[in-house]
């Protein structure tokens, strides 16, 4: 396994002070925030991926759809199982809601949500027998802890 290029290192790092970020706006109930948090970590995640070009927008419809090192990601509402991609879409318009003209309110579940996703990208290319690189990892990270409990713990 190749070590992390410097850029895919400070997109980790990146991702996990975002991370960070919405674990405190979640403590605080601050749901706007921390969706907001948690889309941009979800950004940085996947620029490890695929680098520094191009807007979310691209990396989740283009990239990130097409990509099939994600196929076998899934995603649950309830009991059926749903488009990957679409949990992504919804994470990507609430990063971007903090415009004024494009304001969208967000729920504890949208913020619950984009936490899973997070989680499930941050395995794939970090930790699991799928990661593209060896990262060196902040031992109190958010995200090391989303993925030891699952969930985040405030």
């Amino acid at each position: 396994m190749p070590p992390a290029t410097e850029s895919q290192q400070h997109y980790l790092e990146k991702a996990e002070y975002y991370a960070g970020r919405a674990k405190l706006c979640y403590g605080h109930e601050l749901w706007p925030e921390a969706a907001n948090h948690f889309g941009s970590a979800l950004e940085s995640l996947l620029r490890i991926r695929y680098g520094k070009s191009g807007k979310l927008n691209d990396l989740v419809n283009k990239k990130f759809d097409g990509d099939a090192l994600f196929n076998h990601m899934h995603m649950f509402d309830g009991a059926s199982p749903q488009c990957t991609t679409c949990f992504a879409d919804r994470a990507r318009i609430l990063r971007n809601s903090v415009h004024p003209d494009c304001w969208v309110e967000a729920t504890q579940k949208d913020v619950d949500d984009a936490s899973m996703l997070v989680l499930l990208i941050y395995h794939t290319l970090v930790k699991c027998s799928t990661k593209i690189a060896d990262f060196q990892e902040s031992p109190d990270s958010a995200l090391r802890q989303l993925e030891a409990t699952g969930k985040i713990s405030v």
